[in-house]
């Protein structure tokens, strides 16, 4: 998940909005206040990249590494995104999608899903029906900013 850019480009702004994200690291940094995301992945080392991506211009973040610890944080805290792991052991991506869009309709369209698992059927199946923002494992700092970009434009 390392960049190979040695300027750090790639990395650089992941904002608070799509305005942001797609400017320049030496433009002033936005002046709106910055958003608050959940990133929700069993695998500490993808929670941690994805957290920092998104602290490094603004956002507030939040982590859950189980299905439960995301439901509470979802039943706590009004967000603007969620970085979700499809396959996790307790339930993973659906469980926490249905559970969060039942609560907050709002946030049907502010998923992505990231997946490392791209031979089982299954789970591309419920990322079709509700019509997903996805990025495969393993991604680079470029392609989580433009999947971001997406969700949130």
């Amino acid at each position: 998940m390392e960049e190979s850019d040695p300027k750090g480009e790639d990395i650089a702004l992941i904002g608070a909005s799509p305005a942001a994200w797609q400017s320049q690291a030496t433009e002033p940094a936005p002046t709106r206040l910055p958003s608050r995301a959940l990133v929700v992945d069993d695998s500490l080392v993808v929670a941690e990249v994805v957290t920092t991506l998104l602290r490094r211009t603004g956002w507030t973040v939040d982590v859950a590494t189980s299905v439960d610890a995301a439901l509470e944080h979802v039943r706590g805290m009004p967000y603007d995104l969620v970085v979700c792991d499809v396959c996790m052991p307790d339930g993973g991506g659906p469980a926490v999608y249905y559970a969060a869009t039942m609560r907050r309709p709002d946030l049907t369209n502010r998923f992505l899903f990231i997946t490392g698992n791209v031979d089982d059927p299954e789970p591309w199946r419920f990322l079709a029906k509700i019509r997903a923002h996805v990025l495969e494992k393993p991604f680079t700092g470029r392609a989580l900013r433009h999947a971001l970009i997406k969700v949130i434009a």
